[in-house]
């Protein structure tokens, strides 16, 4: 655990170090970003998108970036006539380098924006944009974003697959356990069935100053038994609540996605 904690470290600061040296690269040959305006629904909420498109070699980051890398952060607050903006996460691709896993998208990648909006008139979308684009190293990189979102305007084929390609909801919960482990705690999950290929799995908590190490996967009895590490500030144990723990499981075809887990 210390070692992940070593590693992760290691990554941001030289990403840092070494962003004047990247950046002799022109940016904008390693990115290209806008805002697609979409469309307006009949149920009042604003389709939106920010694309994103990828010189060849290069990667940006999911929500959950994996052992290393810059989760995004998105920041709309600037908008007028905005009340709400969901970030739509499509499906990522689980890559390696070295014993390191990353999570996130090569070539081009559609984040659709889901608005909710104070008037029915055209609205301007302002958005601030932070992410991290990587090769062997990552790059941190912010974008200034702003388009016009149209109250009449057609469908966008490219979000509507963007939003097509987002992990599947799971059925029911899974059933978690804590217990205490060095530098932190452990987390054990357990699907009840395991007739899909699933390879990889990814977990998220709320609090997001905890850190969960790659989980580990193993088939028993016809059940997934998932374990995890996860690091506290402090290395003790402490309150995790179960309703926080979003588990991702990735299958060759697909992604599932559940929401919370129940006490074994």
């Amino acid at each position: 655990m210390k070692h992940a904690m070593h590693r992760i470290i290691t990554s941001v600061l030289c990403a840092f170090c070494l962003t004047s040296h990247a950046l002799a690269q022109d940016l904008d040959e390693i990115i290209q970003a806008k805002l697609r305006p979409g469309w307006r629904m009949a149920n009042g909420i604003h389709m939106a998108a920010l694309q994103l498109d990828l010189a060849p070699g290069w990667k940006t980051y999911w929500r959950q970036p994996g052992d290393s890398g810059l989760a995004p952060h998105f920041d709309f607050s600037q908008s007028e006539g905005v009340q709400t903006v969901e970030v739509i996460y499509p499906t990522p691709k689980i890559s390696w380098l070295g014993g390191s896993r990353n999570i996130g998208y090569d070539t081009r990648v559609i984040f659709p924006l889901q608005l909710s909006l104070d008037n029915t008139a055209d609205i301007t979308l302002i958005g601030r944009i932070e992410i991290g684009v990587c090769r062997e190293l990552c790059i941190p990189v912010t974008l200034d974003l702003t388009t016009r979102l149209p109250a009449q305007a057609p469908v966008d084929r490219l979000i509507e697959t963007a939003r097509e390609a987002v992990p599947k909801p799971g059925t029911g919960k899974l059933t978690c356990a804590f217990s205490s482990a060095e530098d932190g705690m452990k987390l054990e999950l357990i699907v009840p069935f395991a007739e899909h290929a699933f390879e990889h799995a990814a977990i998220e908590l709320d609090n997001r100053r905890l850190w969960v190490d790659t989980p580990k996967l193993e088939r028993q009895d016809g059940r997934l038994i998932i374990t995890a590490q996860i690091m506290t500030p402090t290395g003790q144990p402490m309150a995790i609540g179960r309703d926080g723990v979003t588990t991702t499981l990735f299958a060759p075809n697909g992604a599932i996605e559940y929401r919370g887990c129940l006490g074994a």
